[in-house]
This record gives C-alpha cells, sequence and structure tokens, in this order.
C-alpha cells in the first residue's frame, strides 16, 4: 500500500462582504442548503450541519453571487469580472455546464426562472447592465433595458406568466414581460437612493424592493403596479429582503435588526443584534426552519419566529487565514489577515470567536505557552489570549516579522532587533541586530534566525544570545520559515522558492537539501512528534509530508487550498490541519506504507 494523505474535513469559510453592499443568498429547499461566495469560491453549506460543505474552486476572480436553480440540480454562480457559470451541485465532480461572459463588470445578482433553464445576470457593466440567458447554451432570450446605473438586484416571478424585475442605483424598478424578457414599464418615484434588493413572493402575487431610503415598497406581481409603501420601517438603510411566505416578507438592515412584515405592513417579528457596525445585516434569506442573516463581519445568524435572539450562530473566517495553532490541552486556534481569531471545536467543526482586545489587522503567528496563547500582528502588539478572551500583552516598537515559543517567553523578531517579552509582556532580553531577519527557529539549547540578504543562518545560544561560531550551509534563496522538530535534534528551514533543507543540530550537518518538491514560498511547517516527518504548506497551493530519516520519500497533497496554504499543523500521528488563502480549514489523514 502506497503512502497516502487524504482530506476527511473542511470548514468554510464564512461569505465574504463588503461594506455598503448588499450580498444575495440562496437557499435550497430539497437539500436544507445555503449557497454563497467567498474569495475566488462557491461554498454550498448544511444549514443542519454547518461543516458539511462544498466548495468550488473554478473561478479565476474573485466571486460575487450563488444561486441555485429551482430544480436544485445546479448552481449560477457570478464574479467580478462579468463571468457566469453553470455547474452541477449534485455531484462531487461540480462539473461546468457552461461558462458565460455576460458583463465587463461585477455580476451583483443572478435569477433563474421557474423551469431553470433561462438565467437573468446583473451587474456593473459598461455596454449593458444585465443579460438574459438560456442556462445550457447561453443563447439571448430576452433584453435588459431601462436603467441608467448599475442594476444591483434582479428576480424573476416563480409561475406563469413569467415575469422579472430588476432595481438600481437609478432609484427605480424595470418591470419586464416574457420570455423572451423585454422591457414593459418603469416604476419610478417611490425609493429616493439606491434600491438594494427585490423578490416576486412565492405565489407570483407580489413584489417587494427595500434601498438606503430605508423604504419598503410593494408592487403587483403580474403587472408591476405600485400598491404601497412602508417609509422608516429600518432605523438605517436596508439592504436585503426575502419573502416568509405566500404574505408575509423578511428585511435585513444597517440597523442590525431583521423584520418580519406582512403585505398590509403590518410588523410581525423584530430580531435585534447589538447595534454595531460588524453587525449590520447585508443578507437575508429565508430557509424551511430560520431566517439566516448574514452580518457585515460574515457571521451568520439562525432566527425562528419563537424567539428574538438567534437560536444559532455560524462564526468564521471571511479574510485569508494567516495563523493556525494545535495542542491537545487549549485545541485550535486560528488568525486571519483582518485580525480575527477563533477558537475550534474539533468535534463539531464549529468556531467561537475570541472576543475582547482584538487585533486590527493580520496575525502573523499564534504560539502556546501553558494554558495560554500569544498573538503578534501587524498592528504592531503582542496579544494574549485565555479561553475564548484576547488581551493586550504589550506594544512592539516595530513591525514583527516572527515569532517563536522560547521556554515560557516569547521571542519576537523585527526588522532591527530579536526580542523576549515575558507572559507579563515585560522585555526580558534584546539584541540589536546588523542585518535584516528573515525567520526564526528556537530550541532548547539555541535561538537561529536567518539573514534575509546573505540568506546565512545563524545560531545564538539561547540563554545568552551570544553568537555561536558553529554555522549551518546558508540557503540558495531568502529563507522564510524554520522549525526544530520537538527533540532539538533536526532544524528545517524553507526559502522563498519552495526549496528545504534539514540540518543535523547536534553537528550542525546538512541532512538533506533534496527536499525541494514545492515551486513557490515556504508557509508554514510543522514536526511530528515522532522527530521525524514534517509536514510543509506552501504558497503554490500544495502540502508535503517529508521524512528525515528517509529523506527521498515524501507524501503530497496537491491543490489543498486556492491560492495558497498558509499553516499546517499535526493534530495527531496520523493526522494533518491546514488553512490557507482561501479562508478554510481542511483536516487530512495521513497513511504510511
Amino acid at each position: 500500500m502506497s503512502s497516502s494523505i487524504v482530506k476527511v474535513g473542511t470548514i468554510a469559510s464564512n461569505p465574504a462582504t463588503q461594506r455598503a453592499t448588499a450580498v444575495h443568498l440562496s437557499y435550497d429547499s430539497k437539500s436544507d442548503r445555503i449557497v454563497y461566495a467567498s474569495g475566488k469560491s462557491i461554498f454550498i453549506r448544511s444549514l443542519k450541519n454547518p461543516s458539511e460543505c462544498i466548495q468550488f474552486n473554478n473561478h479565476n476572480f474573485n466571486t460575487t453571487v450563488a444561486k441555485f436553480s429551482p430544480s436544485g440540480y445546479y448552481v449560477a454562480s457570478g464574479d467580478e469580472s462579468g463571468n457566469v457559470k453553470i455547474w452541477d451541485c449534485v455531484g462531487e465532480d461540480l462539473i461546468v455546464k457552461g461558462e458565460y461572459q455576460i458583463i465587463n463588470g461585477r455580476i451583483n445578482d443572478i435569477a433563474w426562472d421557474a423551469d431553470s433553464t433561462r438565467v437573468i445576470a446583473v451587474g456593473n457593466g459598461k455596454e449593458r447592465y444585465g443579460h438574459c440567458f438560456t442556462a445550457d447554451s447561453g443563447n439571448t432570450v430576452g433584453e435588459i433595458s431601462g436603467h441608467t446605473a448599475p442594476i444591483n438586484a434582479v428576480s424573476i416571478r416563480p409561475c406563469r406568466p413569467y415575469r422579472a424585475v430588476t432595481v438600481s442605483d437609478d432609484a427605480g424598478l424595470v418591470f419586464m414581460n416574457g420570455p423572451p424578457f423585454k422591457f414593459a414599464q418603469s416604476v419610478r418615484g417611490h425609493h429616493k437612493n439606491f434600491v438594494r434588493d427585490v423578490k416576486f413572493s412565492k405565489d407570483g402575487n407580489y413584489i417587494v424592493s427595500v434601498g438606503a431610503d430605508r423604504m419598503i415598497v410593494l408592487y403587483d406581481g403580474k403587472t408591476g403596479d405600485f400598491i404601497k409603501q412602508f417609509s422608516d420601517s429600518h432605523d438605517a438603510g436596508i439592504f436585503s429582503v426575502d419573502w416568509y411566505d405566500e404574505s408575509s416578507f423578511v428585511t435585513g438592515s444597517a440597523d442590525s435588526t431583521v423584520k418580519l412584515w406582512n403585505v398590509e405592513g403590518e410588523l410581525l417579528n423584530t430580531w435585534t443584534l447589538k447595534k454595531d457596525l460588524t453587525n449590520q445585516i447585508l443578507g437575508v434569506v429565508t430557509a424551511s426552519e430560520y431566517v439566516v442573516a448574514l452580518t457585515y463581519s460574515g457571521d451568520l445568524y439562525y432566527f425562528d419566529k419563537s424567539s428574538e435572539s438567534p437560536v444559532n450562530a455560524i462564526y468564521g473566517h471571511q479574510k485569508s487565514i494567516t495563523a493556525l495553532s494545535f495542542s491537545s490541552e487549549n485545541g485550535l486556534y486560528t488568525g486571519s489577515y483582518d485580525g480575527r481569531i477563533i477558537k475550534w471545536d474539533l468535534d463539531s467543526k464549529t468556531g467561537t470567536l475570541v472576543e475582547g482586545d482584538s487585533h486590527s489587522n493580520l496575525v502573523i503567528g499564534i504560539e502556546e505557552i501553558g494554558n495560554e496563547l500569544i498573538t503578534a500582528g501587524w498592528d504592531d502588539s503582542l496579544k494574549k489570549i485565555s479561553g475564548s478572551v484576547i488581551t493586550s500583552l504589550s506594544s512592539l516598537t516595530e513591525q514583527p516579522v516572527q515569532i517563536a515559543k522560547l521556554n515560557s517567553s516569547i521571542a519576537v523578531i523585527t526588522e532591527q532587533a530579536l526580542t523576549i517579552y515575558d507572559l507579563a509582556g515585560t522585555v526580558t532580553e534584546s539584541l540589536t541586530l546588523d542585518y535584516t531577519p528573515s525567520a526564526i527557529a528556537v530550541s532548547s539549547k539555541y535561538i537561529i534566525l536567518a539573514d534575509s540578504t546573505s540568506f546565512a543562518l545563524k545560531v545564538y545560544d539561547s540563554s545568552s544570545l551570544k553568537l555561536l561560531s558553529s554555522s549551518l550551509q546558508p540557503m540558495r534563496a531568502k529563507p522564510s520559515l524554520m522549525k526544530v522538530s520537538p527533540n532539538g535534534k533536526f532544524l528545517a528551514c524553507g526559502d522563498t522558492t519552495g526549496k528545504i533543507n534539514c540540518y543535523n543540530l547536534e553537528d550542525f550537518s546538512l541532512v538533506t537539501s533534496r527536499w525541494a518538491f514545492h515551486t513557490a514560498k515556504i508557509n508554514s511547517m510543522s514536526w511530528s512528534e515522532d522527530n521525524d516527518h514534517i509536514v510543509t504548506a506552501s504558497l503554490d497551493t500544495n502540502i508535503y509530508i517529508y521524512s528525515a530519516v528517509k529523506p527521498a520519500r515524501n507524501i503530497k497533497a496537491l491543490n489543498a487550498h486556492k491560492e495558497g496554504v498558509n499553516a499546517v499543523a499535526w493534530i495527531s500521528a496520523d493526522e494533518v490541519v491546514s488553512s490557507g488563502t482561501d479562508s478554510c480549514v481542511k483536516f487530512w489523514k495521513v497513511k504510511y506504507a
């Protein structure tokens, strides 16, 4: 039997959000799943078991929206470059059925007709703001016209005779007959600002639109004629709307509330989150059991009619995960580009947001010391995590390059110095350097620093910080990361070209320079407790496992994370966890021959 590494689980990225931009979620009742865009991926996620997800990676640009077909067999997804892809979401292969260049700009919304054959895609085009086409061939089946500004949302009547509506930044709604869909009338004067979302009711009798002017406007679903207007229904602009049943609908607003209304204009229920920028509701979708709301921070909240508070919350990352730490005592923690840190339960694969005085910028490292964790970020600070609470530990004079655990202290390298901090945030030792370090590794005896210019590896005594005469063979390119095996015997050093050297720290000899299968910068490495196997992660999207005892052998997982793997760690003798630019956390089972 050959050696292998197999993916056994994925924690999906949460939906990507932009300030003051509505997010259009989609729900499939047959499979009880939602679909959404995040980074360059599309995720299909179970509502009952959020750890069950499918990742679609075929877009080359940042994705913006995804919609299930009414049949539940297909998804149409759009990106920032104006591409729409139609793909099979039932099988594991996620086969692309069609790929079409719709407009020269961002796709803002997509709608299917009830036959799952025709699609309308709208957005920020230059020559046109939308297009209607058949899903299987891309043939034109109508014209989207009548607007003078980018179209924000589109909806198709879910029953015959088919009709379509679009809303835009020009404060108007356009009603179309079809198919083929053609302009019927433009309804204006009821919204005073950007109109952000529009939906036909489930029975096709009504249309509802919402906008930045806090207005809710109701129209006739057969003719598009204006019926009534609900003024100042929220305390801030409304981003999203979805029908709860045939005669009631939910709205999500920047005032951090989701409200349930009937077509007469009566407020039936209000669900409230803490009023905060991060809790602005940018998207809502009605599922079979819940109303699911998306906040600006990317969190998904489940509401039901019997409660004013969320009955469940799905926390996760929506930005690139840049740091990871695992231990059997403290569990799994991940930190991302936006400073967010999540603690994960490995059994349920659910996350808890680490709250408190969090980082405001990229988290470069998380190191475990006892039952606490120390983190460093590009906000030039060290933080301390106890459980699910983060507090400030120390401010740094320079931006940190890397951090490493040194006994019960933390070693930090910046462009000019090596500084040792204790758990109270006090500087215990400091060493000014005459070179710029690019990586640090620590053992019980040594601190090894990498020179970013000469590529030399300099060995210091860990207690006195004295530079030793012992020397290691220099790297061939700029070192990006170094790790010492748990027993202190081996040092692995990776560079920006993907090459890794393994050294023996007992006699400073070179064990091997043949670990050269990565093709881009080494971002992370982790030694197994057996002091033999090391798992490596790279910008080239691949994961490799090498052996110090048998250097010629390797185990590989290709295309592990779209656009790069940023962090890896062993969670047992035959299990690995990884995270990457796709904001996902993935679990891998290793089998040795």
